[in-house]
């Protein structure tokens, strides 16, 4: 029979926190893609202080991302991916506000 641990959360699992970054860097390459079709005309400069705020948004979001799949016991890729879909959008949000209010 086996024993069933009630009130206690289940152990965590090992995932590397690169794992969880690539991840979140698979939105980043989406916003990345986003920002060049779509972005203004803020030229070469523009374009790369973008991809540094898309940067610090991937690195934000993978770690709740990593978190939440060592809970969950979700190494598969494709998870993590889904997984930092909220953090990363959220925060690429705040970035955009961030840069719109400090360099506009």
């Amino acid at each position: 029979m086996a024993q069933q641990e009630s009130g206690r959360p289940a152990p965590a699992t090992d995932i590397p926190y690169v794992r969880a970054l690539f991840g979140a860097l698979g939105w980043g390459v989406v916003a990345f893609a986003l920002q060049v079709v779509f972005g203004g005309g803020g030229g070469t400069a523009g374009l790369l202080i973008q991809t540094g705020w898309i940067l610090i948004a991937v690195v934000l979001a993978a770690w709740p991302t990593w978190y939440a799949a060592r809970r969950r016991r979700w190494p598969e890729l494709w998870r993590l991916f889904l997984l930092a879909a909220p953090a990363f959008w959220v925060l690429r949000i705040v970035t955009l506000i961030l840069d719109r209010l400090l360099f506009h």
